[in-house]
């Protein structure tokens, strides 16, 4: 199969022809059909993560089930499905405390670059390339766990899919789940990228009053203000804590969620969040940073600080959530969708993310 392989950071993706090994025990091969470009891919592709190479990102897609291994029971070859980037055993400390997306069997495999025995079907057997977040979908087929196959109707695009696949379950769940936004609820969302304008819909779904962008892209203030924002603030133009505070009388928001990843905005998070709100911090940073906050006056802030990994929920409950409100109509996931490209172009994709492009690109590989 063709795959955008990332031997060296200083090189970027190449498209080679890889090995794809059939699926062992409760494992699927899916067809490819639609892959989002996620900044998490682009972190890992520029070094920022400091994942081991050689590695297949890609890790946003929706596809079509061509094998199955042995003892699989979940997908039938001929489903079409969303896969998850956080696949969960079922029966470890964080699965039975109902954390899926803290998985202790996924995050070994995730380190080492394998799937559930640690071990990659990619490539020769001698000279294995890693997987990424047990997914690699910057390729035209992949093998993954039974669990990172969620069945999709008919009726869903595998574009659509695809976006659901992270984006919009992040987006979505940071509100739902880690915030537990209320109607009459205020919420900044900083970053109004690809998770961005998700907790943006979300927040207008779960009837929060006053919902405020911020990006340091002013281009962005048109799609953030119809993904559900009710005002915008470029961060470029300073003081973006203060004029949140402005328009919440003084106090500051009672959610803030963070999207970008910057150490220095999830600061500004703290900052622009009232007493006794919530900070959820949902970017990745780069390896090695801190977060700063000042010390003085955290206790009598009763402030929360949490991380928010896959919008800290159930993925698959999550998912067919986000879905069902696409069906109805509550969800107008279409407009986020950009160009849709052949997989040789993936690193033209890369660049436009770094200019700030205001909609996903999707890679269709098949």
């Amino acid at each position: 199969m063709k795959a955008a392989v990332l031997r060296r950071f200083e090189d970027g993706l190449k498209i080679e022809d890889v090995d794809v090994r059939v699926p062992k025990d409760r494992e699927v091969l899916v067809r490819v059909m639609a892959t989002g470009v996620c900044s998490s891919d682009l972190s890992t592709i520029r070094g920022k993560t400091n994942s081991a190479l050689p590695l297949i990102p890609g890790h946003e897609a929706a596809g079509l089930v061509e094998k199955i291994g042995s003892g699989v029971s979940k997908v039938r070859v001929g489903d079409r499905v969303v896969l998850s980037w956080a696949p969960n055993c079922g029966h470890c400390f964080y699965c039975q405390e109902s954390h899926p997306t803290l998985c202790d069997v996924y995050a070994g495999a995730a380190a080492t670059g394998g799937l559930w025995d640690r071990t990659s079907r990619l490539g020769p057997a001698d000279h294995p390339i890693n997987h990424y977040s047990c997914v690699s979908s910057f390729a035209e087929c992949v093998v993954v766990p039974e669990t990172g196959c969620i069945r999709i109707d008919e009726e869903i695009p595998y574009d659509i899919a695809a976006l659901v696949g992270c984006a919009v379950t992040t987006g979505f769940g940071a509100i739902v789940n880690d915030a537990a936004v209320r109607p009459g609820a205020s919420v900044a969302v900083i970053g109004v990228g690809g998770v961005g304008v998700n907790a943006l819909g979300a927040a207008r779904l779960a009837g929060a009053e006053k919902i405020i962008g911020l990006d340091a892209n002013a281009a962005k203030s048109s799609i953030a203000l119809e993904s559900g924002a009710t005002h915008f603030i470029d961060v470029a133009t300073g003081d973006a804590a203060e004029k949140v505070k402005a328009l919440t009388q003084g106090r500051g928001v009672d959610h803030a969620i963070e999207c970008t990843g910057r150490p220095t905005a999830m600061t500004m998070s703290y900052e622009m969040t009232r007493p006794g709100g919530t900070v959820v911090i949902v970017g990745i940073a780069p390896a090695g940073s801190a977060l700063a906050i000042p010390a003085i006056g955290f206790p009598g802030s009763k402030k929360r600080i949490i991380g928010s990994i896959y919008g800290g929920g159930v993925p698959e409950r999550d998912i067919q959530r986000v879905l069902s409100l696409y069906k109805s109509g509550r969800l107008p996931l279409a407009r986020q969708v950009g160009q849709i490209i052949p997989l040789y172009r993936i690193n033209e994709a890369l660049s436009w993310l770094e200019e700030g492009v205001l909609k996903r690109t999707i890679v269709a590989p098949n």
